[in-house]
């Protein structure tokens, strides 16, 4: 008998040992090169979501209308964020200024940056650069545009449509 208990006790804590192995990650899966580690996802850069299914920039994708005041004066216009193909942190901000240029902006978590560089328009080349914040709909944007010896400083709110 006392084998016997010693072989159930023995029982337990084998059961106990094996539930306590469980790998957290077995039914996890993670996304997009994300890795799973303790039951939640790490999301590779670009991604987010509990299993890193979402494109970062997905939430700056749209149609806005704009409510701009820059240093030359007050402007409203309607601009566009689509997808770039250079990566997928990448956008694409259409109608910028309300030029109808586009600009490239980079995306990581809610914010976005416009790296320096020149477009042209009209003839003219324009160097741009700035950051941006989105807040559930609302985009802000602040940026530099400079043509010359002649810059602009401009404030953006940019409300999806």
């Amino acid at each position: 008998m006392k084998n016997f208990k010693l072989f159930l006790l023995s029982l337990s804590f084998g059961a106990l040992a094996l539930t306590g192995c469980k790998d957290e990650c077995d039914e996890v899966l993670c996304q997009n090169g994300g890795t799973c580690n303790d039951g939640i996802c790490a999301c590779a850069t670009g991604y987010e979501g509990a299993e890193c299914a979402t494109e970062t920039r997905s939430k700056f994708l749209g149609s806005y209308s704009v409510s701009e005041s820059c240093s030359s004066g007050n402007y409203t216009f309607n601009l566009t964020i689509t997808t770039s193909s250079t990566g997928v942190r990448n956008v694409i901000i259409n109608n910028f200024y309300d030029f109808g240029i586009s600009v490239s902006a980079t995306i990581s978590g809610n914010s976005l940056t416009i790296p320096n560089q020149t477009v042209s328009s009209g003839g003219a080349a324009y160097t741009i650069s700035g950051s941006g914040q989105i807040t559930g709909n609302i985009l802000t944007l602040t940026y530099t545009i400079a043509a010359g010896a002649e810059s602009d400083s401009c404030t953006s709110i940019c409300t999806k449509q």
